[in-house]
């Protein structure tokens, strides 16, 4: 089932806490899934994080959040309360796992909205033949989205008959978006962070189309959006409106 786990990390008294890379948090997440069924040299990868944030509620603490995307294993990270995990130079000690999901199917019986808000809170860019991309193109957004989910969604994939019809469907209708560079160790990508919003102007031609798009807008928030969601980047919040909010915008 897909899940989600927010860690809450307590730096050791000798940590001193610093930048953490996006190497860095890739090397986290391949310790903690060794074992889980991850292929780590696989094209896509089952899991994604988000960067290295302030615990809100727990000052001097830090947080972050690790999505797995296999719907056949489950890791068992709660199990990590009280052990000692290292990013980079700096050490910490696990305080909280807190974990959330919800199954594929379930997700594709959400009720059906024709508009997404997306925030895109860490560096986000697509790759298109050795080129980067820094735009929330819709297009790049949904495809990458159902690549990901049928990779990991076993017994519930998006036909190409509905995704076809899907993206040429989807729109971006607004967005508020700047560059952004973000340093990956070796080289540097351009992408983009802000808020784009996602719709659907005219009805697709499947049903099935207005409720992937429902889904894949959910499913956002746990895979990530792009390339190099395991190294946190992608990063995003995601408002799907119900067919009520919807009418009134």
């Amino acid at each position: 089932m897909p899940q989600r786990w927010h860690l809450l990390l307590r730096p050791d008294q000798a940590t001193r806490r610093k930048h953490v890379l996006p190497a860095h948090l890739h090397g986290l997440a391949c310790q903690l899934l060794e074992g889980a069924g991850a292929d780590h040299h696989g094209q896509v990868k089952p899991f994604s994080v988000t960067p290295l944030v302030e615990a809100p509620d727990a000052p001097g603490c830090a947080a972050f959040t690790l999505g797995w995307l296999d719907d056949r294993t489950m890791p068992p990270l709660e199990k990590l309360v009280g052990e000692q995990v290292r990013l980079g130079s700096q050490h910490f000690t696990v305080e909280d796992v807190r974990g959330e999901g919800a199954p594929y199917a379930a997700l594709l019986s959400l009720p059906t909205s024709h508009r997404a808000a997306v925030d895109f809170l860490s560096v986000t860019y697509f790759s298109r033949s050795g080129r980067w991309i820094p735009l929330p193109d819709p297009e790049l957004v949904y495809r990458s989205l159902a690549r990901r989910w049928n990779a990991f969604a076993t017994g519930h994939p998006v036909s190409d008959e509905t995704l076809t019809d899907l993206l040429a469907s989807v729109a971006l209708s607004a967005h508020d978006i700047a560059s952004a560079a973000v340093e990956l160790g070796q080289g540097h990508r351009i992408g983009f962070r802000g808020h784009a919003t996602f719709t659907l102007p005219r009805r697709p031609n499947t049903p099935a189309a207005s409720s992937v798009f429902t889904a894949l807008s959910h499913f956002a928030e746990l895979a990530g959006v792009g390339a190099q969601t395991t190294h946190g980047l992608g990063w995003t919040r995601v408002d799907v409106s119900s067919p009520e909010r919807s009418a009134h915008r």
